[in-house]
């Protein structure tokens, strides 16, 4: 390594060292190479330590809330959303119908805390996955609107989430409202693993589809995940709807039907010839 270059990795690291934590722009608790504007240290607020939501029981109907600040129509643009992201608060929009048969209202511009997304993003998420288009949320608007009061509450889906390629940091966060019957990606978790002769051996199943979109009815707890049957999965085998259990109060969508793929299993040679000498 050259003078130079070594002269340049070691003042990034005195200015990664320097900036850690302290900057409300960087995707907490992660490193920012960016020099922090404010003349203050942030040092992020202790977070409560949440149940896992996953080991509520089956007839309960899980819950999950979030609040927003409302922007004015006056303030949007790229230049306000980067002050805004600058200030740990990052835009989003509310769309969508509210049922299936009245019309879409008004759209409201809104602000989130991206402490508030990152506790669903990391501290609540799923094993395996940010399933944040799997939820319904309470959404609480602080502000007030023309058409909207102050403490009034939306069931929304979060979409739209988008992440910077680079630091990592969320960039914008839309809400579709929800109604029953709305469709929902719910995620595919795999199940009696070890009742297959593959892949207790090593072999995976290369996945095509990672969801399945499902249509909850109303009354019925959302599901957190739609299992897999793996038992019995032999190499080169193609794992189909047949094999997805559908939770209790759910309908497939229009875009599901027997073809359905979830994915195919593959492996190793070696994994091959123990599969078939069984």
């Amino acid at each position: 390594m050259s003078a130079a270059a070594l002269r340049t990795y070691s003042r990034l690291q005195r200015l990664t060292a320097r900036v850690t934590s302290t900057c409300p722009t960087a995707r907490w608790p992660t490193r920012c190479t960016k020099r922090c504007l404010s003349s203050t240290a942030w040092i992020p607020p202790e977070l409560p330590i949440l149940e896992n939501r996953l080991d509520s029981k089956d007839d309960e109907i899980t819950k999950y809330e979030l609040s927003c600040n409302v922007r004015p129509w006056s303030k949007d643009g790229s230049r306000y959303s980067r002050t805004y992201r600058s200030q740990g608060l990052i835009p989003g929009i509310i769309y969508g119908a509210p049922s299936p048969t009245s019309p879409e209202p008004s759209r409201i511009l809104t602000l989130t805390s991206h402490q508030k997304i990152h506790r669903e993003l990391v501290i609540n998420k799923l094993p395996g996955y940010s399933a944040l288009s799997s939820r319904v949320y309470d959404l609480t608007l602080l502000d007030s609107t023309p058409a909207t009061e102050p403490g009034q509450v939306i069931q929304v889906i979060p979409r739209d989430l988008q992440m910077h390629p680079v630091r990592n940091e969320v960039l914008c966060l839309n809400y579709l409202r929800y109604y029953p019957g709305r469709p929902l990606e719910i995620p595919l978790r795999y199940s009696m693993v070890d009742d297959s002769p593959a892949l207790k051996r090593g072999a995976f199943i290369l996945a095509q589809n990672r969801f399945v979109t499902l249509t909850v009815l109303p009354g019925f707890k959302i599901p957190n995940f739609v299992e897999v049957d793996c038992s019995g999965l032999m190499l080169k085998d193609k794992v189909r709807l047949d094999r997805l259990a559908l939770p209790e109060g759910c309908e497939w969508g229009k875009d599901v039907d027997d073809e359905f793929l979830v994915g195919s299993v593959f492996g190793r040679a070696k994994t091959m010839a123990g599969v078939e000498e069984e």
